[in-house]
């Protein structure tokens, strides 16, 4: 269960960083009247999503070699 809630919070993580950004932005096109910053909120909050993801990936990647290691 600990494991599940853990990997929970890791894609929520991811999808609040892709999401929140274009949000924002999509506000801060209403507020002031422009059309781009949506947009830009998207691509900056989708790159930081996947090189969050890859951290994410080395970080698991890292982890289990070093317990292979430990097994040897």
């Amino acid at each position: 269960m600990g494991i599940a809630i853990g990997w929970v919070a890791k894609i929520t993580t991811v999808a609040l960083e892709m999401v929140l950004p274009a949000a924002l932005g999509a506000w801060a096109d209403d507020r002031w009247g422009t059309s781009f910053l949506a947009l830009l909120g998207l691509a900056v909050g989708v790159t930081v999503g996947i090189w969050h993801l890859v951290q994410m990936t080395k970080g698991q990647n890292q982890k289990r070699r070093s317990d292979r290691e430990r097994k040897v």
